[in-house]
This record gives structure tokens, C-alpha cells and sequence, in this order.
């Protein structure tokens, strides 16, 4: 039997804290299938300004109560700037960049400060803090 496919998940990204305002839901882009990594300005998902966010995870068990293994995370990050690459500089995280992997009711000192969104999943099974953003310095896809 095949595997089955990636289940969807998607983000929604608020304009206000305590998710209110205006919402946008937004599905992770493939490049854990070897697709391409994708980043939104805020302008192109009508947003202006990012308060708030939900991040979901997916049971690898959804009907099996007593389960809490996880099959996939989402994971947003957001930039103050424009990224030219996926190729990140950890030393600028918190400064450039951030990565969000729950629900977070209030982006804080990041509200006014973000610019670009890319919403992502990977595996729970796999290291939580891997290296994902030096994917070969592979390029980004903007889309503005």
C-alpha cells in the first residue's frame, strides 16, 4: 500500500493580537516534498501588519485519544526584510528573523516589524532544532 499523501494543514495569520481582525489562512508551501520555499509580503496577503498566528499540528493518530505523537508541525517564520535566500544566518535570529511553531496570540515587538511570512511543516520525528534554513542555500520565492 502507498503512503498516503501529506495531509493539509495551514496557518492563519492575523492583523491583530488574540486572533481578531482580518484573517488570512495560508497552507504550507512543498519544500518539504523538494518543492520550492515560499515567502508572502505581507501586502500580498492584504495584511497590514501580522498580530497574531495559528500554527496546527497533526495527530499521526487522530482517532486514537490516548495518542500525542505528532506527524506534522507547522512552523512560520517572518522577516523584517525582503530574504534573498533561504540560506539563514542564525546569529540574526531575533533580530531579522523568527521562526513561530505554535499558536501565538501576540507577536509582540514583532507585530510592527514584520514584513515577510513563509509557513512550513516538517516532521515531528525529526530534530526539533534542525538546521532547516541552510537548505543549500537554496533561493526563496517571493511573492510580493
Amino acid at each position: 500500500m502507498a503512503d498516503d499523501a501529506s495531509p493539509m494543514i495551514e496557518a492563519t495569520l492575523y492583523d491583530a493580537t488574540h486572533y481578531g481582525g482580518r484573517a488570512v489562512t495560508v497552507p504550507p508551501d512543498k519544500w518539504d516534498e523538494g518543492g520550492e520555499a515560499v515567502a508572502y509580503s505581507l501586502a500580498y496577503l492584504g495584511l497590514s501588519r501580522l498580530g497574531s498566528l495559528r500554527a496546527p499540528t497533526l495527530s499521526a493518530h487522530p482517532d486514537d485519544l490516548f495518542r500525542q505523537e505528532l506527524r506534522w508541525v507547522t512552523t512560520i517564520t517572518v522577516w523584517v526584510h525582503r530574504p534573498s535566500s533561504w540560506l539563514a544566518n542564525e546569529g540574526e535570529r531575533g533580530q531579522t528573523w523568527q521562526d513561530y511553531g505554535a499558536d501565538t496570540a501576540d507577536l509582540g515587538v514583532w507585530t510592527p516589524r514584520v514584513k515577510y511570512v513563509r509557513v512550513w511543516k516538517h516532521t515531528a520525528s525529526g530534530p526539533a532544532d534542525a538546521d532547516i534554513l541552510a537548505h543549500d542555500g537554496a533561493p526563496i520565492v517571493i511573492v510580493e
